[in-house]
């Protein structure tokens, strides 16, 4: 694709040249295919660094890595809502509502870091559909995290999510310091 791109520039290149004859035109044409060059050159270099070999991601990968980005104080079985997307390949992941939504069966990989607010613990539990699969607890203290992991087969439609553990009163969860992964075996 990007070779027929560059010999239309160059067919344009010699039309313009041959239309103005001037060497301003020539620089200027000279300086678009530079500029062209260099943002191929970092679409490329962008597709490296996203694991790419120069086709597209396969249709069967997922994985997401979001961030809390403030606060929040949840209620119980409050869904936390994990806002700052960082990777979310195959968009299963919603910011919106904090579920991951199965696109196809598989095995897939989930872990869940936090960091509870000084002066409250706070406790989560990792969720399948509306079976615990993880549960984490960051006790009270000055700056204790908690953590939680599952390994589980889901069926398409499946949805996961981490969610205030049922039972506990208003407990706080630490923005900037919390995050939630996933992806398919």
């Amino acid at each position: 694709m990007k070779y027929i791109f560059i010999s239309m520039l160059f067919i344009t290149c010699i039309f313009f040249a041959s239309v103005y004859a001037g060497e301003n035109c020539s620089r200027k044409i000279g300086k678009a295919k530079a500029a062209l060059l260099e943002a191929i050159d970092t679409l490329q270099r962008t597709n490296r660094l996203l694991g790419e070999t120069g086709s597209a991601i396969p249709s069967n990968k997922v994985a997401f890595h979001v961030r809390l980005t403030q606060d929040v104080t949840l209620g119980s079985e409050q869904t936390v809502i994990f806002d700052h997307v960082i990777t979310n390949i195959g968009k299963a992941y919603n910011q919106h509502t904090g579920h991951f939504t199965a696109p196809f069966n598989g095995i897939y990989v989930f872990a869940c870091t936090f960091l509870q607010r000084e002066g409250t613990s706070v406790n989560l539990q990792m969720v399948n559909n509306s079976s615990e699969i993880s549960s984490g607890h960051g006790a009270n203290g000055a700056g204790v995290t908690g953590s939680m992991n599952a390994v589980i087969y889901l069926k398409k439609g499946d949805v996961v999510k981490v969610r205030h553990y049922p039972g506990y009163g208003s407990q706080t969860i630490h923005g900037n310091w919390s995050y939630f992964t996933g992806y398919i075996l």
